[in-house]
């Protein structure tokens, strides 16, 4: 069959934070859920499969339909859905961690990045590492004179979550001439500059594009075949999830039709803007929201406009979006352990300035990416109704702080 998902980009939607609505709520392990990839023997006896979504329990009540691999999206999600039982990492630093350790941190001064530093500053602590948290600023003037500042203080290592290795490329050829090891985490072009990718970089925005389009099948259990994906302008990594979430439908379903539409993650209403589209193309059965943030209060809102297609998957769920899928107001949501990320990041510069190897570095960004991030439905929301959120991994700090020797 000839591919047919298309990206029909409409004039700018706005919008800021996540909403979705339910539809008897959903579950994705699925046990009664499963047919065979490909669609075959999907079709009643009738004709057409009808539009059908998860059930509470996970079952499929019909299809799906034929050239839809259900079967595939459902066995990806399982494994998203399924709690850690340990951290990546495995073997123990080679070597003792040297208390005169230093580690750089490049804060733009951005909320995102306060938080990044509050993660990093609590890991490199129980490390027993020096974390010093310099201020870069966001133009180029300001972030070339922090740099220097840093070259000057040769440290053991960099942590970069929100500055452009492009903005600093001559300072980052002194840092590595020093041999400091750059955790250039979070950011898309680090293949450019010759850097490790890291977690939230490319590898990891592939798979978690795979994620939302697997899961957007399997929410509805193969039957559907319109689709709109609500994208956030100001954030680089919605250009590659732009490109991603249409190729890894199209995979699942040749036939479906994907439409992306930009709200701006600054606009007051997102979860309007949401409700407009959706009454402007009742032909939409789904959504992927790549901030789930866009569904807060969005059941509310479409149930005064008598929308029934307000249901979806968002990324990067709040303890809001989570408190709405165990209320059965929210589909599904994508959730990230920043902690754990955070964690992660401090353990990648300590291995990369021993000389080891990093787990997730040869390219197994699946894995890495189900060590901090999980899928959640009604099923498992409780699981995580607490003021922190979620946590991948209770207690993970223990099995780092074990193997860093401390």
């Amino acid at each position: 069959m000839q591919r047919r998902i298309t990206s029909h980009r409409p004039l700018r939607l706005s919008t800021g934070l996540r909403a979705a609505a339910v539809l008897g709520a959903v579950a994705l392990l699925a046990a009664g859920c499963s047919a065979d990839s490909g669609g075959s023997g999907g079709d009643s006896a009738g004709g057409e499969v009808p539009l059908t979504y998860m059930a509470d329990d996970g079952s499929c009540a019909a299809g799906p339909r034929e050239g839809i691999d259900f079967e595939s999206a459902q066995a990806l999600v399982e494994t998203f859905e399924e709690p850690a039982t340990a951290i990546l990492a495995t073997e123990p630093l080679k070597e003792p961690i040297d208390p005169s350790t230093t580690a750089v941190y490049l804060n733009n001064g951005t909320p995102i990045a306060a938080l990044f530093q509050a993660g990093l500053q609590a890991a490199s602590d129980a490390a027993g590492i020096q974390f010093v948290n310099v201020d870069t600023g966001t133009d180029a003037q300001s972030i070339n004179s922090a740099l220097n500042s840093v070259v000057e203080m040769q440290p053991d290592i960099v942590f970069d979550q929100s500055v452009d290795a492009r903005f600093f490329q001559d300072q980052l050829a002194q840092l590595e001439e020093q041999g400091a090891a750059i955790v250039y985490g979070g950011q898309l072009n680090a293949e450019e500059f010759g850097l490790r990718d890291s977690l939230g970089g490319a590898g990891s925005i592939e798979v978690n594009s795979q994620v939302l389009a697997n899961a957007a099948i399997s929410l509805t259990c193969g039957t559907a075949t319109e689709f709109v994906m609500y994208s956030i302008p100001e954030i680089p990594a919605s250009e590659i999830q732009n490109e991603a979430v249409p190729a890894a439908l199209a995979e699942l379903c040749p036939e479906c039709t994907l439409r992306i539409v930009d709200i701006s993650i600054a606009d007051p209403s997102p979860a309007d803007k949401i409700v407009s589209d959706l009454q402007a193309h009742p032909e939409t059965q789904f959504f992927i929201s790549l901030a789930d943030q866009y569904q807060i209060g969005l059941d509310e809102k479409a149930q005064l406009a008598g929308l029934t297609n307000a249901l979806g998957v968002g990324q990067s769920s709040l303890p809001q979006n989570i408190q709405q899928i165990a209320d059965g107001t929210e589909v599904a949501g994508y959730v990230v352990d920043f902690n754990m990320f955070m964690w992660l990041q401090v353990d990648e510069g300590l291995r990369a300035m021993q000389g080891m190897e990093v787990p997730y570095l040869d390219g197994d960004w699946e894995s890495a990416a189900r060590a901090v991030s999980h899928i959640v439905t009604i099923r498992n929301a409780s699981d995580y109704l607490t003021p922190a959120g979620y946590v991948a991994l209770e207690g993970f700090e223990d099995q780092f702080l074990e193997l860093w020797g401390k």
